[in-house]
């Protein structure tokens, strides 16, 4: 499978709307947790999973994973910050972790080009992450990107953890 370019301007086109994928800046951090917060906000109520980790991270920890990780963002026109995801590599392994669009922006394809920007802009040689079982669409969103499931841990009543990899 051949590995996305990203363009030199660092710009997608999307539904006719120019977006922009930038990396995130350590001033950036606390919109990233509200971000955070308002994407996660409705599953984890659904699911009864009210601290859940997305929802119950302070701003220090969120400092701590943003030193330890590649993160992305997309803004909207007034600067805003609408999506975003991190990543990391291990041994050349890919993490992928809080891939995340507010709730009004979804649908948009935006997760997804964040979600293949993140694998093309990290070389790797395997790359994985951690989702609720539960909460199908990004589950299902992963399978159908080619991550398949090789672990999975029963966090709650009726909550599974779900390890995915997708092998380059």
């Amino acid at each position: 499978m051949a590995k996305r370019q990203i363009p030199p301007n660092g710009k997608e086109t999307l539904n006719s709307k120019e977006m922009k994928i930038e990396l995130a800046t350590i001033q950036d951090v606390p919109a990233l947790l509200d971000l955070q917060r308002k994407a996660f906000s409705s599953q984890c109520k659904e699911l009864g999973w009210e601290d859940a980790p997305p929802m119950s991270e302070t701003l220090e920890h969120a400092y701590e994973e943003f030193a330890n990780n590649t993160t992305l963002k997309v803004q909207d026109e007034n600067g805003r910050i609408i999506a975003s995801v991190r990543g990391n590599v291990t041994d050349g392994s890919l993490y992928i972790g809080r891939l995340m669009v507010l709730p009004e922006n979804r649908q948009q394809g935006i997760g997804k080009l964040l979600f293949r920007d993140i694998q093309a802009r990290l070389p790797h040689n395997r790359a994985w992450l951690s989702t609720c079982l539960q909460v199908k669409p990004p589950y299902e969103f992963y399978l159908r990107e080619g991550f398949k499931p090789f672990n999975s841990e029963i966090v709650g009543p009726g909550l599974t953890w779900v390890s995915m990899e997708k092998k380059l």
